[in-house]
């Protein structure tokens, strides 16, 4: 039988369209969607893409993710959210985004990276994503199963950055919310398992969201922290600008490919 939850994202969408008088192509979002978390790649995509600021859901919903900006890359349309990190508020946005017509979203963000061999500010490119999150949970995926990404996105996602960069990785992503209940130990274990990279479980829920709904999904990332080097402020490194933007840029390359 199936559930019957007390909310969904068309019940919020229904509100939000009594509330502006508007109609529900007001907001509907492109096909393509890029999730991120850095204002430097935003300005980024908006020279590139001339992204075009859009309120959607925000002045209706606290989970809405923040505003939507949504422009043109080669004649594909592009909307390109920035919400706030961590894997509950990616559960909310993932349904919403995928209620208001998204067919393909793209994580395009940073992790820590925790490879034998990754330095700071290498692009990791993850295969499968595990780790204890508490949120994909309730969409099905049981604790400690690994959610393998979509292979063809994978290899071109490789492909392109294969093209623009020598300082990758390949390999597991862990999902994990604690930010500081990490330990040197567990790292040890995760490299032995085949991971290159950790963060808050956004990717264990975006993967297992859009699995169930049949939506295409990819993830690209930048180490910006190893615990195992100590906390640093990588942000703050003119190397970090290139970085971002070229990550962009394999993200819009990806998105270009798999529009032919």
């Amino acid at each position: 039988m199936k559930n019957n939850f007390c909310l969904s994202s068309k019940e919020v969408v229904q509100a939000a369209m009594v509330a502006s008088n508007k109609n529900i192509e007001d907001f509907e979002v492109d096909p393509n969607v890029m999730i991120i978390f850095s204002k430097g790649l935003l300005n980024y995509l908006k020279d590139i893409t001339n992204l075009q600021d859009s309120d959607w859901l925000t002045p209706f919903h606290p989970y809405g993710g923040g505003s939507l900006h949504r422009g043109k890359y080669n004649d594909i349309p592009i909307s390109v959210l920035l919400p706030s990190m961590g894997a509950s508020p990616m559960a909310s946005i993932a349904e919403d985004l995928i209620y208001c017509g998204a067919k393909l979203i793209l994580l395009v963000c940073g992790s820590w990276g925790i490879g034998e061999n990754v330095k700071l500010l290498d692009y990791l490119i993850p295969t499968h994503g595990f780790g204890p999150d508490g949120t994909s949970i309730h969409y099905g995926r049981k604790l400690n199963e690994e959610v393998e990404l979509n292979k063809e996105i994978v290899e071109i996602i490789i492909d392109e950055t294969k093209k623009r960069a020598k300082n990758y990785h390949i390999g597991k992503n862990y999902c994990k919310e604690a930010f500081y209940q990490i330990n040197k130990p567990e790292i040890l274990t995760l490299q032995k398992k085949g991971c290159i990279s950790i963060e808050n479980g956004e990717l264990n829920v975006l993967a297992t969201i859009c699995s169930k709904n049949n939506v295409k999904f990819g993830v690209i990332f930048y180490s910006y922290y190893n615990p195992l080097e100590g906390w640093n402020i990588s942000w703050r490194d003119d190397r970090y600008k290139d970085c971002v933007n070229l990550e962009g840029n394999i993200a819009l390359a990806t998105i270009k490919r798999l529009n032919k």
